[in-house]
């Protein structure tokens, strides 16, 4: 049996979707101990796009411009994707290997891109290029916009993990298609939404999912918000670039 077969009983837990930030809703919907209560290994980003979100082995971070601190319990999330993560697969990488080297890598493992997967890479890396991005002020502009502020950073001969998931391009506007991956140092000192990046050596595992469960937000900006006829393929593939 294919070890990248999704298990019957697991699931991504999203809280919100994509298209939700791609309309400028940034704010808080849901507490930072529930998001972290309901999976080891996790992205998402802060209320009012007050940073990025990395949830490793259960513990759950906020990545900004001046430092890494634990997500505070009560501390308020707009967006978050999570996974109780038992990888199947592990492979042993070697580099260098580039970010468009490593998802071909990862293309060419997977049986099938209309699956959800949970990625985690525990590695040196030659570099490690991330994005933080910034606290907005309301009223909120749009996704694609809202990252034009966003704080970039690179770090050389780091020790850290990149992670995330890959998903289906058929979820996108609910997720993100195909790679969305966050990195931190082994130290907890430095992360945010990976950018580019050159694998030195490290561990990739993987976990592939068949379902996917939704959380809507219940703020009220949230329920008064006009997201029919949306088409925001073009807005977030410039967010996730940026």
């Amino acid at each position: 049996m294919n070890p990248l077969r999704p298990r019957a009983d697991k699931a991504i837990q999203q809280f919100s979707f994509v298209d939700a930030l791609v309309a400028g809703l940034f704010d808080g919907a849901f507490d930072a101990a529930t998001v972290a209560s309901h999976g080891s290994l996790g992205v998402g980003c802060g209320d009012a796009l007050d940073g990025e979100l990395v949830l490793i082995d259960g513990e759950l971070f906020v990545c900004r411009a001046d430092g890494v601190t634990p997500a505070e319990p009560d501390a308020a999330i707009p967006f978050a994707e999570v996974a109780r993560f038992e990888p199947t697969f592990s492979r042993a990488l070697s580099g260098p290997i580039s970010e468009a080297q490593f998802e071909a890598l990862v293309d060419g493992l997977v049986p099938s891109h209309n699956l959800f997967y949970a990625i985690r890479v525990d590695g040196e890396f030659a570099s490690v290029t991330v994005r933080e991005a910034v606290k907005q002020q309301r009223p909120f502009r749009g996704l694609a916009e809202a990252v034009g502020d966003q704080h970039e950073a690179t770090v050389e001969g780091t020790t850290g993990t990149l992670l995330g998931f890959k998903g289906p391009d058929v979820f996108q506007g609910l997720s993100v298609a195909d790679y969305h991956l966050h990195y931190i140092t082994a130290d907890r000192r430095f992360g945010g939404h990976s950018m580019d990046f050159e694998l030195t050596s490290g561990t990739l595992t993987i976990e592939a999912y068949a379902n996917f469960t939704l959380r809507l937000p219940q703020t009220e900006s949230y329920l008064g918000a006009e997201l029919d006829d949306m088409n925001a393929d073009e807005a977030i593939r410039a967010a996730e670039s940026q």
